[in-house]
């Protein structure tokens, strides 16, 4: 499993292709509009991430289910009124899988005792390339996915951004780590 791992990392570390990215994401962008994401519904999306207003935080994770993201996303479900004390309107826990399965996971985390977090599905992946937030992780889930990130947003803009360099770790997109951030 650990040289699995070790290719993983490789490809994240040094993937520069994103496919029709502007670039990755950073302090000062503004965050794509490609339109509709799935929230709710497998087929009807609902949720356009490039149209967010006030202050938001994006959490983006290479696949639902993953031990690591699954170990990730507690953090922000548990600490969701804290955020909202920091005048944050929502949590977007952003995954490249279909919407059956980001709302199993949504349900196995117990993502629905907090309105603040909203699981979205970006199937295709068209946010994340857009975003340039993609990487090659065909050996390890078949194929591209995000990299591990966290994002404060605010009206459509990052103000701050933590990417992970290894995307089998949570270190600088923990929960913790961004709350400080919020002071």
């Amino acid at each position: 499993m650990s040289n699995l791992m070790d290719k993983v990392k490789g490809k994240v570390e040094g993937d520069k292709s994103s496919g029709g990215s502007t670039g990755p994401l950073k302090q000062g962008s503004k965050l794509p509009s490609v339109g509709m994401l799935k929230e709710n519904h497998p087929v009807e999306a609902n949720m356009d991430l490039g149209t967010l207003s006030g202050k938001n935080i994006i959490v983006s994770v290479p696949g639902a289910f993953s031990p690591t993201c699954s170990d990730q996303v507690p953090g922000y479900l548990e600490n969701a009124e804290k955020f909202a004390a920091h005048g944050v309107k929502g949590i977007y826990v952003v995954a490249v899988n279909d919407q059956f399965t980001v709302d199993a996971w949504k349900s196995k985390l117990g993502g629905a005792k907090s309105p603040l977090v909203h699981f979205i599905a970006d199937d295709e992946g068209k946010f994340t390339k857009a975003a340039g937030m993609d990487f090659d992780s065909v050996a390890f889930f078949g194929n591209r996915r995000s990299k591990r990130y966290a994002a404060i947003v605010e009206d459509g803009v990052v103000k701050s951004i933590w990417t992970e360099d290894d995307p089998t770790k949570v270190t600088v997109t923990s929960a913790t780590n961004v709350l400080q951030a919020l002071g």
